[in-house]
């Protein structure tokens, strides 16, 4: 059955009004007044139930979501909560909107406001940053509250992972068309449009990232940005997909040989043989080091240097699973994680292969279709 746009908002609606309610007790437990969430960053956008505002607080009687005039009309469309409007969106005007919520819930003595400090995914501008100084002028104490939002934003519910799904399905869309398009003398960028537009056209317009096309001997830098390179043929050609919905992201990669290319094709072989010796242990109960360990000692014993990133990393704007070495907790059912050991050789190229893998009662589920014909 196909599920419409407006499913994918009602599941977000239940799964948020969900995570409210543990969110508000844990920060009561913590004594946080609010927490403050910006633009860019996953949860607020989950939490603000619409992609056109500035500032998310969280505090424990309501959701407020503070808008600049532009984004204004649209918020109050889209949104359940209450909007806030700042119509001169200065530090000072929005300092005051934030000051004067916090005082409207009787917390004009020292209120405590915790950020969400490390999300890496989040960019910090000069404002919010000069935003949060301003506050702690006015008295407010601001505190991490990363460990609290990790606590309620763990993995996902049962709910979300449709959204997951669609996500997935669309970025093997996008890479079916590259694969029918590819030829050689092709720009990156022209490669990159490619992908794009399949993105696009199935109602995802956001990325995380900017879609990476790397070829040649740039596919040796794992984040490169898309040039004007022309490509050439046995070229590896990496392409990266950042696609984002309403704070649910999606990180999807896959490595094309253009043409033929036996040296290319030989490495690309040993990265989808590393991805399936992590597989295999990939079930609930194993530890989240495990599928760390397994591939890169496979690519160790071939010959090629360690990789210069996480082996997985959660998808859908969430903080778990990490697969890396330091990580001490096990696979749990409904965890969803991008999977993506890989080969650089500076100066010469890479083989990134990155398909999104979803853990189930049983053992684990590949998401993304483009790459099953691989690991199922």
């Amino acid at each position: 059955m196909k599920v419409g746009m407006t499913s994918y908002l009602n599941y977000v609606k239940i799964a948020t009004e969900k995570r409210l309610h543990k969110l508000r007790h844990i920060m009561k437990d913590e004594g946080l007044d609010s927490i403050i969430l910006f633009e860019g960053d996953p949860i607020a956008h989950k939490t603000a139930l619409t992609n056109h505002f500035n500032v998310v607080l969280v505090t424990h009687d309501g959701i407020h979501v503070i808008a600049d005039p532009t984004l204004h009309h649209e918020a109050v469309r889209e949104s359940p909560w209450n909007v806030v409007l700042v119509e001169n969106f200065t530090l000072e005007e929005l300092a005051g909107r934030v000051m004067n919520v916090l005082r409207e819930r009787g917390k004009a003595e020292k209120p405590i406001i915790g950020v969400n400090k490390v999300w890496g995914r989040a960019r910090l501008t000069f404002l919010y940053a000069d935003l949060i100084e301003r506050l702690r002028s006015q008295g407010v104490e601001v505190v991490d509250a990363t460990e609290v939002l990790a606590e309620v934003f763990d993995e996902p519910f049962e709910e979300e992972l449709p959204i997951i799904k669609w996500i997935s399905n669309v970025a093997s869309k996008a890479l079916q068309a590259v694969e029918e398009a590819l030829r050689p003398g092709m720009h990156e960028y022209e490669v990159a449009a490619i992908a794009d537009k399949v993105l696009d056209e199935n109602g995802i317009v956001d990325r995380w990232f900017t879609t990476i096309v790397a070829s040649g001997p740039r596919a040796a830098a794992p984040h490169a940005k898309t040039s004007a390179r022309r490509i050439s043929p046995g070229d590896p050609v990496v392409v990266d997909l950042g696609p984002m919905w309403m704070g649910y992201d999606g990180c999807v990669a896959h490595t094309f040989i253009v043409g033929r290319n036996t040296y290319w094709e030989r490495i690309l072989e040993d990265v989808v043989e590393a991805i399936r010796a992590g597989l295999e242990q990939a079930k609930p109960g194993t530890p989240a080091k495990v599928l760390d360990e397994a591939p890169l000692k496979l690519l160790r014993e071939r010959g090629y240097p360690d990789y210069p990133h996480l082996t997985g990393h959660p998808v859908g704007g969430f903080y778990r699973p990490i697969i890396a070495d330091f990580i001490e907790y096990r696979l749990e059912p409904g965890m969803v994680f991008a999977y993506e050991p890989a080969v650089y050789l500076p100066g010469k190229g890479g083989v990134r292969i990155e398909p999104h893998i979803l853990v189930t009662s049983q053992g684990h589920q590949v998401l993304t279709e483009y790459h099953r014909k691989l690991f199922n």
